[in-house]
């Protein structure tokens, strides 16, 4: 049975009463529409007509809503809120330069299906994706951004020639930029989730000021109802093997990226929470290839989760599927009033730009502190160093890719996807050679160097998760103390890490131990000989993933494991 965190109001399988998730509901949908400036900046960087523009907001909004109906009703049934997914920003952009909406469409109907499949077996991936590939993914995610930063901005001259700055754009931009930054930093609360919205605003009011732009005058030249059914363009498809390539890397890095956020969401229901569930993992990510493969097909863009929505979860303590599926039912809502979503599409390009580097920015920062989430090896800086210096090298360089324009091979050399092969490569590379062992043997077990030091000098040297090193040294102190009592001589230990998994082996002389899978009780304590030994047992049990507890050639064996 999962144990009731303190600050949970409304559990994952418990409803809140009608006002208050019709409250929490529109929460979690406003974070999705002010996201929505993603599909924006796709609409704006493929200058699609204003038609178009409208549909593939509308279709993107559809199957986010439906999605997150269905996924919170038949999928992981967690509460997790679908929102235009910013990592295929800059692959939808060129995929639609080159492809056109077909291009797109094959592009997000490859990338759901590559998602659905590799979702089933996540977990054999996460040799494929440690936290520095992941890292540099998101890196370059945010420094493929950057280009489109200066729309709205920077114009060019008559002859194309020189680049000239729109002083009212920048001054609009910067306002954005601004204000966006200082809401994520000074504002408190749920009221922080609105920072990107605050920014919009304030970019707007200064468009205004400055004569560039009206209120309530629509860019998009449509007229459209406030009442009508969702606008949906059937794109059809237009094949092209590159695009292929870059929906299986840009989905498989997705796989790991969304994969935190159902952790996180399946966390918030448990204080006890010791290792996900692989089947609602697999579901979840499933429902999100789903309906990314169904929004690529109708003419949208590709969909992902959002840590918005979990932090808000966290900060209401209402973590109720309930919750989701009204949300989703708001979303669905909108897309039947074509005219909030036409004032969306009306966003200043200066607003946007402004937004588009306040997100690229975020996601610099953000890749490198996972990249730099584990103690830095040689191996792991050059896996970043180089793979990062590869991809900002053509980024800053794109004639390096002018003689492949035209063909697939075009989509592999775009700055991101790039980077990330180049980091997967280093990364298998980098492993060989990569298991570590350390044999030590104490002459009491309760005597010698302490466990905390003992992993602060490993984890230094094989670049060790701080927290695997000290969950290790804690189950390590435990395990000492309770061999004292029944070892009759040395205790040998081996130490082994291969980056996913640190295991322990500890080898004596003397009485078998057990671990127990449940506390003993207040009786068992009380009046049983190994009351004691049995709540050692079952604590250091719940310190590591994996234990067992064998005999090989005469001497007793006590193996942990611990996932990093």
């Amino acid at each position: 049975m999962a144990k009731r965190p303190t600050y949970l109001q409304f559990a994952n399988d418990e409803t809140p009463p009608p006002l208050s998730t019709a409250i929490l509901a529109f929460q979690h949908s406003a974070i999705v529409l002010i996201n929505l400036v993603y599909v924006v900046i796709i609409t704006k960087g493929l200058n699609l007509s204003a038609a178009d523009q409208f549909a593939m907001l509308s279709t993107t909004l559809l199957a986010c809503g439906a999605g997150t109906l269905l996924q919170a009703r038949f999928g992981s049934k967690l509460l997790i809120v679908f929102h235009p997914n910013p990592i295929y920003i800059p692959l939808a952009i060129a995929a639609g330069l080159t492809q056109g909406p077909g291009g797109i469409a094959v592009l997000m109907l490859s990338a759901g299906i590559v998602q659905f499949i590799f979702g089933s077996v996540v977990r054999r991936l996460r040799v494929f994706f440690p936290p520095e590939v992941c890292g540099v993914v998101v890196i370059m995610l945010g420094v493929s951004l950057l280009p489109g930063t200066l729309r709205g901005i920077v114009t060019q001259s008559a002859d194309k020639t020189l680049l000239q700055v729109e002083p009212a754009g920048l001054a609009v931009a910067l306002a954005t930029l601004a204000v966006a930054s200082a809401g994520s930093v000074w504002l408190k609360g749920m009221a922080r989730f609105f920072s990107l919205l605050l920014g919009c605003v304030a970019g707007m009011i200064v468009a205004y000021a400055l004569g560039i732009w009206q209120f309530g005058e629509s860019k998009t030249a449509l007229d459209v109802p406030a009442f009508a059914l969702p606008s949906i363009h059937l794109p059809g498809f237009s094949f092209n093997i590159g695009l292929v390539y870059l929906a299986v890397v840009a989905a498989l890095v997705n796989v790991v990226d969304e994969l935190g956020v159902l952790i996180g969401t399946e966390r918030l229901d448990d204080a006890d929470w010791r290792r996900p569930d692989f089947r609602k993992m697999s579901l979840g990510l499933q429902a999100s290839g789903l309906f990314t493969a169904i929004s690529g097909v109708l003419g949208g863009t590709a969909m992902g989760m959002s840590s918005a929505n979990l932090s808000l979860a966290y900060a209401t303590g209402v973590t109720s599927r309930v919750v989701a599926m009204a949300a989703g039912a708001i979303l669905i809502g909108v897309t039947f009033m074509p005219l909030v979503l036409k004032h969306v599409l009306s966003l200043p390009d200066a607003v946007v730009a402004g937004i588009l580097f306040y997100a690229a920015c975020y996601f610099i920062v953000s890749g490198a502190e996972l990249a730099l989430s584990r103690m830095l090896s040689p191996r792991r800086a050059l896996v970043i160093g180089l793979s990062v210096g590869a991809g900002v090298l053509l980024q800053s360089a794109p004639a390096l890719t002018t003689h492949f324009a035209g063909t697939s091979v075009e989509h592999v050399l775009a700055p991101m996807t790039f980077a990330t092969i180049v980091a997967i490569v280093l990364n298998m590379l980098m492993r060989i050679g990569i298991r570590q062992t350390e044999t030590m043997t104490f002459a009491r077990p309760d005597a010698g160097e302490d466990a905390d030091e003992i992993f602060n000098t490993l984890g230094e040297r094989w670049g060790m998760h701080r927290q695997t090193g000290a969950r290790a040294a804690a189950a390590m102190s435990e395990m000492r103390d309770l061999l004292a009592t029944v070892a009759t001589g040395p205790v040998a230990c081996t130490v082994t890490y291969n980056e996913l998994v640190l295991t322990m082996r500890f080898a004596y002389e003397g009485q078998p131990i057990a671990l127990p899978s449940a506390a003993p009780t207040m009786d068992d304590l009380a009046d049983k000989p190994d009351g004691v030994a049995q709540m050692a047992g079952w604590i250091v049990r719940r310190m590591s993933d994996y234990s067992s507890v064998d005999q090989v050639g005469g001497r007793q064996r006590v193996q942990l494991a611990f996932e990093c």
